[in-house]
């Protein structure tokens, strides 16, 4: 019967470990390189769309520089018909003039007798003959000179015609080119700006797995369980590479007094995250003063953890970039009220500046806490 109960207790242990709960945002080492190469991956992929539209614009521009020397090429042969149009109406004008004088079988035919006067002038039979003859190829010269002309402008006007008919057609064509040079330029600045977005994410996930191998993280580590405790128990790091210390420290009392540690270093020197988080303010317009700060939410063992970097000169991330413990993430600066370079780090739980109650300054600053009680102390 003891044994029986016994069976039946470890059964009953096994199924509750069954539907308890996994451990929740555990990390390993070996999904940071699998993010990392994630990254890498679209990185590569969106750097060679990039060069493949960049080539295809290339072609479209050539496309189009060729159309423009098409219809450059069409208005000059179009201007150059009509000059050749114009000389040719001149040459017919000039033979009508000319035919005036020789046109035998129309004068002769309208009772006029200019010719017959030319023809019957001569001196003989023979000399008659011959002056006929000479009005009548003078006349059949003029005929067929005017109808060539007339022919060669009629073919003129229609090589023009054709030819202003293709610019209209060109010029359609280089609007279809630039269209689509449009489009494709604008996938490429698409693609551009999402560039650095994925070059900082490929930076921040090579830092992950650096640091995590540096400090003899193993594949199937869970980091901040098995390795990467950092200097204490809880995964927390010290903000600075060294420091020396310029005020009292610490003294809140949930409603006045200093909030947080300040820290000199000189201006330009790194500022580290105190722990793994995500960034969730990079600004000055929170501080009244105008001072430059990075919020990080940090989560500790289920409870949120708060942390606020301020007076800085400059920042080395952005707004929702995922950071760990270590990470430089901006650097040292005397923004805002400050009467010299230093850090002024400030610490909560459970609430955080304008995180989960926006606007709320004295809710907020009830849950301030020593820095004391999370990164070691130098």
């Amino acid at each position: 019967m003891r044994k029986k109960i016994i069976g039946l207790f470890l059964i009953a242990l096994i199924g509750i470990a069954g539907i308890l709960p996994q451990e929740v945002g555990a990390t390993t080492l070996r999904e940071y390189e699998e993010a990392l190469e994630k990254y890498k991956n679209e990185l590569d992929s969106t750097n060679y769309q990039i060069n493949a539209n960049r080539k295809e614009l290339e072609e479209i521009q050539a496309k189009i520089a060729a159309i423009d020397t098409q219809i450059q090429d069409a208005i000059a042969e179009v201007e150059r018909l009509e000059e050749e149009i114009e000389k040719n109406n001149q040459e017919i004008e000039k033979k009508k003039e000319e035919s005036k004088r020789l046109m035998e079988y129309y004068q002769i035919s309208n009772g006029d007798n200019i010719y017959l006067e030319y023809a019957f002038g001569a001196s003989d039979i023979t000399d008659m003959i011959y002056r006929l003859s000479i009005v009548e190829q003078l006349t059949d010269y003029n005929d067929r000179v005017m109808k060539e002309l007339k022919e060669l402008i009629k073919r003129n006007q229609e090589k023009q015609k054709e030819l202003e008919e293709k610019q209209v057609e060109l010029k359609k064509l280089k609007e279809q080119m630039n269209a689509e040079a449009k489009k494709v330029q604008g996938n490429i600045s698409s693609m551009e700006g999402t560039v650095p977005n994925l070059q900082g994410q490929l930076d921040t996930y090579q830092q992950k797995v650096n640091y995590y191998k540096r400090v003899g993280c193993e594949p199937d580590d869970v980091i901040g369980r098995d390795c990467a405790k950092e200097n204490n128990a809880d995964g927390f790091v010290f903000p600075l590479n060294g420091y020396f210390w310029t005020s009292t420290g610490f003294y809140w009392n949930g409603y006045s007094g200093h909030k947080g540690l300040d820290f000199a270093q000189g201006c330009g020197n790194v500022v580290k995250a105190v722990a793994n988080g995500k960034v969730y303010y990079v600004g000055s317009n929170k501080d009244i003063y105008g001072a430059k700060m990075i919020l990080i939410v940090h989560n500790y063992n289920g409870r949120k953890v708060f942390s606020q970097y301020t007076h800085l000169s400059g920042y080395a991330v952005s707004e929702n970039d995922n950071v760990t413990a270590g990470q430089v993430i901006g650097y040292v600066g005397t923004t805002g009220w400050s009467t010299g370079c230093h850090l002024h780090l400030e610490m909560s739980v459970d609430v955080g500046w304008d995180y989960n109650r926006p606007g709320n300054y004295w809710n907020y600053v009830q849950y301030i806490v020593s820095p004391y009680n999370y990164i070691p102390r130098r």
